[in-house]
C-alpha cells in the first residue's frame, strides 16, 4: 500500500486562511455581486475543503490537484470579468504550486 505524502504545514494552512479572509474582505468592500457569488459558491468552499483535507491528512493527490485547479480556473474567469482580481489569481497559482510541490514530495 502506497503511503500518502505528508503536506501538513502551518504555513500552507495559514496561506489558505489569509487568502480566504482577503477574498471575503474584498467582496464586502467591492459589492460586485457576480464576482462575489463565484468566490462564495465555487472558490472559497473548495479552499476550505483543501485545508480540511490537509489538516486531517485525508486526501488523494488527484483530489487535491483537481480542487486547486478548479479554484484557479474559476479565479481566472473572475479576472476575465475584472482584472482588479488578478492578485487573487496569482496567490491561488502560488498556492497551487506549493500544494503540487508538497504532494509530489519535492
Amino acid at each position: 500500500m502506497k503511503k500518502k505524502p505528508k503536506i501538513l504545514t502551518k504555513d500552507l494552512l495559514t496561506e489558505i486562511d489569509n487568502l480566504v479572509e482577503d477574498i471575503q474582505i474584498k467582496g464586502v468592500l467591492s459589492q460586485k455581486q457576480k464576482i462575489n457569488s463565484i468566490f462564495a459558491e465555487n472558490v472559497i468552499p473548495l479552499l476550505f475543503e483543501i485545508k480540511t483535507s490537509v489538516e486531517i491528512e485525508n486526501f488523494s493527490q488527484n483530489d487535491l490537484r483537481e480542487k486547486i485547479n478548479f479554484c484557479l480556473a474559476n479565479t481566472s474567469d473572475i479576472v476575465d470579468i475584472d482584472s482588479e482580481y488578478a492578485t487573487f489569481y496569482s496567490r491561488i497559482r502560488v498556492l497551487r504550486e506549493n500544494i503540487l510541490m508538497r504532494i509530489s514530495g519535492r
